[in-house]
């Protein structure tokens, strides 16, 4: 074991590797001006603009009710996981794709179809109450507890 390790210094020579193409090559081409740095760096210095940057679609909005990524896809798994308890027969009218159940779901006009389905129960709305209807601004309750018109 007499074979020493050779450590790269600054100064020590290295072994030059080449590499050659072989066929047709797969770059392309054709992007050749518009990806060399230096034609981007005079676009940029005319118009203040990096284009590349500039394509990209911004969205604006109140995200302030999104959650961390990893709690958005346990909601999202979750929600595969319930689908999937779906009778087949069921699933089979949605594709098997659980966004166009959630969206069938999401339609209030849709909820005699989920009850004949199984999915949901009938609401329970009192047919008999009668709406309450508001009092008039000119009655004010008066000091005994009685009503007083102004």
């Amino acid at each position: 074991m007499t074979d020493k390790i050779k450590f790269k210094i600054p100064y020590t020579k290295t072994k030059r590797c080449f590499f050659e193409t072989t066929g047709e090559s797969m770059t392309q081409q054709h992007f050749k001006e518009e990806s060399e740095i230096n034609n981007i760096i005079k676009k940029h210095d005319k118009n203040g603009i990096i284009e590349s940057v500039a394509r990209g679609n911004a969205r604006y909005g109140d995200f302030s009710l999104v959650q961390d990524y990893k709690s958005s896809l346990d909601t999202i798994r979750d929600a595969n996981d319930n689908f999937m308890e779906i009778p087949s027969e069921i699933r089979k009218q949605f594709n098997n794709n659980a966004g166009e159940f959630f969206n069938f779901v999401q339609d209030p006009n849709n909820q005699q179809e989920l009850i004949k389905m199984g999915l949901a129960t009938a609401s329970k709305t009192p047919e008999s109450a009668t709406p309450v209807a508001d009092k008039p601004s000119s009655e004010v309750p008066s000091e005994d507890g009685h009503t007083a018109t102004t």
